[in-house]
């Protein structure tokens, strides 16, 4: 049997759809950048090429995810970091650039809070802010520098 309580949830549950999907379906939460966060060097890296993330699930990294949901957008970090009582994961991420198959890459850090959930998120450079934001808009950059 229906009630009206299911009825109302259910008009709410559709509701909520309705404005997501009027949304780009993206948080609006976006990578930081601060001389003050230390990378690791690069030479270090497990992944020294790094990999090609969309910049979709880079935007998906939010405050609040826990380790195993960025695992399963961005993949494993690419520095010997671990998995348990580790604040930070290092990644080094690739965008195109829209110059044929030139792409730029980008150091990406996490830092997570004591509960190992999303705490904030870092680019080491700014550049890589700006790729995000027009890769997101479906704009490939042109001239990118680093």
């Amino acid at each position: 049997m229906i009630t009206r309580y299911m009825l109302a949830a259910s008009a709410m549950l559709c509701l909520s759809g309705a404005v997501a999907a009027a949304a780009d379906g993206l948080p609006s939460y976006r990578p930081g950048v601060s001389d003050a966060i230390t990378f690791p060097d690069v030479e270090r890296a497990t992944r020294k090429e790094g990999v090609f993330v969309a910049a979709r699930n880079i935007a998906m990294v939010t405050p609040g995810l826990t380790k195993d949901q960025v695992y399963a957008l961005i993949g494993v970090p690419h520095f010997h970091e671990g998995l348990f009582g580790v604040r930070r994961w290092n990644y080094i991420v690739n965008f195109y650039t829209g110059e044929g198959d030139k792409y730029v890459a980008c150091q990406y850090q996490i830092r997570f809070d004591r509960k190992a959930r999303v705490e904030r998120t870092w680019f080491r450079e700014p550049a890589c802010v700006n790729i995000l934001e027009q890769n997101l808009a479906g704009n490939t950059p042109k001239n990118v520098e680093k």
